[in-house]
């Protein structure tokens, strides 16, 4: 492992997203919608700091996890269809260290883009006289750890499958693991000893995005913030399952022809 390679090939994603113009397209219809809701304000409405809320969680889920899936499918992808993979494999580095390297870039891409979003979301709330709260910032952070997660996921589907098979089957699991997650809850409650165990293997290999979204609780004002063992927990997790990711896209990247 070189760590000295990382920062360049972080920089590499960056710099690609800058010229795609993703940062700004996100940027701009985050500020669209949530200006829109903002404008409510303005009419002299009352009791709206629950709806802008929800909105604004609502707004920095959605388009942060569709950043963080186009960035982290298209990076391995569009270094074997460019013939750029070539000259980065050339130098000193182990294809493990490039993974590290663009993973560690495609995050750095979703995180700015999740601020970005944050930071217009701040703007808007302070049209309803919302203040910030403890419970807002645990939001964020558990919300930028569960990026991580969704970066990796990513970036090792596209290494199985196709780009659009991979981008497919990642918005199948960040946005739908917790409907299967209760059918297999349901399911299991119907079947013997061994059915259990099948669903909970499956259950464990799912990513659990949905631990890390807590937009629910910070909604609303009466709840309390998160206990500092479940932010402990949810790092745990968060780099278990992103390190269990990125091994797995590993042992078929050290195989894979280029």
């Amino acid at each position: 492992m070189k760590f000295t390679s990382y920062k360049p090939l972080a920089r590499s994603v960056l710099l690609e997203s800058l010229r795609r113009k993703d940062l700004w397209v996100v940027a701009i219809l985050g500020f669209l919608i949530i200006l829109c809701a903002g404008t409510l304000g303005f009419f002299g409405f009352d009791g709206l700091e629950i709806f802008a809320k929800d909105l604004a969680v609502t707004v920095l889920g959605l388009f942060s996890t569709i950043i963080a899936i186009l960035t982290s499918c298209r990076l391995i992808p569009d270094e074997i269809k460019n013939r750029t993979l070539y000259p980065l494999l050339a130098r000193p580095i182990t294809r493990f260290d490039l993974l590290v390297g663009k993973l560690m870039g495609a995050v750095i891409v979703t995180w700015i883009s999740f601020l970005l979003l944050c930071a217009l979301t701040t703007v808007a709330l302070t049209i309803f006289h919302v203040q910030p709260t403890l419970l807002m910032a645990q939001y964020v952070f558990a919300k930028m750890i569960g990026l991580v997660v969704v970066c990796a996921l990513s970036m090792t589907l596209s290494i199985y499958l196709t780009p659009n098979a991979a981008a497919t089957m990642a918005f199948i699991l960040a946005f739908g693991t917790p409907m299967i997650v209760r059918g297999l809850v349901m399911s299991a409650t119907s079947v013997g000893p061994v059915g259990k165990f099948i669903y909970s293997v499956v259950n464990g290999v799912l990513p659990q995005v949905q631990l890390f979204d807590i937009g629910g609780r910070a909604v609303y004002p009466n709840w309390a913030p998160v206990p500092l063992w479940v932010i402990g927990f949810l790092i745990a997790y968060g780099l278990t399952y992103s390190i269990a990711m990125l091994l797995a896209g590993w042992l078929k990247f050290r195989k894979q022809a280029i």
